[in-house]
């Protein structure tokens, strides 16, 4: 239900079961809240490569504000942290695997304003019924203040 409502705002009526009476508004704060309350940085990103949820932890460990981010091509606010990789990162789970698929990596570099980071990356490639790619989930979790203790 999570990806249902965080990719489908528009189609998650459709999506939902009869036996569940959330309605969409109440819903749709639900989602924001849970992801308001995430250490991990969660970036969702549609079938035209626009970024379409950017939480607050995503802006905190990418140092970036949402509103940088927000509807805007993925490639386009990437390519401010080119030191990262994410472009390439992304560009090729996308031509390397399948829709569905959940795809692991690491990552290391500096981001302006926040020094060097290790981050983690969780990807999955959403697909719809017809196997026709809808877009991208991005979990990051900040691995830089565990390693940096050790």
């Amino acid at each position: 239900m999570l990806y249902t409502v965080i990719i489908y705002h528009g189609e998650a009526q459709e999506q939902r079961s009869s036996e569940n009476p959330m309605s969409i508004p109440h819903e749709q704060q639900f989602m924001e809240s849970i992801l308001a309350c995430l250490t991990n940085g969660v970036i969702t990103i549609d079938s035209s490569d626009r970024i379409t949820i950017w939480n607050a932890a995503a802006g905190s460990i990418l140092h970036r504000h949402p509103s940088m981010a927000l509807g805007k091509r993925y490639q386009d606010v990437f390519n401010t942290l080119p030191q990262l990789g994410l472009i390439g990162v992304l560009n090729t789970i996308r031509m390397q695997h399948q829709y569905g698929t959940m795809v692991r990596t690491s990552i290391t570099g500096d981001i302006p304003g926040r020094g060097q980071v290790n981050l983690h990356l969780c990807v999955c490639l959403l697909a719809d019924t017809h196997q026709t790619y809808i877009g991208m989930i991005i979990v990051i979790e900040d691995q830089t203040v565990t390693i940096s203790k050790r």
